[in-house]
């Protein structure tokens, strides 16, 4: 896949993402536009830093590097999330539970973030 091809997988696997958000929650979550070394994927998602990763077929060891990204983007305070899909199939959200790394569906991310916020 070229590097254009590859980044407009990308931007449209952040722009499925944030709307499946916005729809499970109602925050006004978007694609960040122009994103620099360290930036999070999606803006409006209260205390989260965002990775997203559209690929056909991940490893573990994918999955382990987009995650060793998504804590490096957290801030402070903010908490991680790494979306990620394989093709063809579901999102799929991985963060930190009580301590404990987990992966589950995007609905039930969303839910979780949206209690962690009460």
């Amino acid at each position: 896949m070229t590097g254009r091809a590859s980044r407009s997988k990308g931007h449209r696997g952040e722009l499925q993402v944030a709307h499946l958000i916005r729809d499970l929650t109602g925050w006004d979550v978007r694609r960040r536009v122009r994103q620099h070394d360290g930036d999070s994927d999606l803006e409006g998602v209260p205390g989260w830093a965002v990775e997203v990763k559209n690929c056909a077929a991940p490893t573990l060891g994918d999955i382990d590097r987009w995650t060793v990204q998504a804590k490096a983007q957290a801030k402070e305070s903010q908490r991680w999330v790494l979306f990620y899909k394989r093709q063809p199939g579901q999102w799929r959200a991985v963060f930190c539970l009580a301590d404990v790394e987990v992966e589950t569906s995007v609905q039930d991310w969303c839910q979780c973030a949206r209690e962690a916020l009460a």
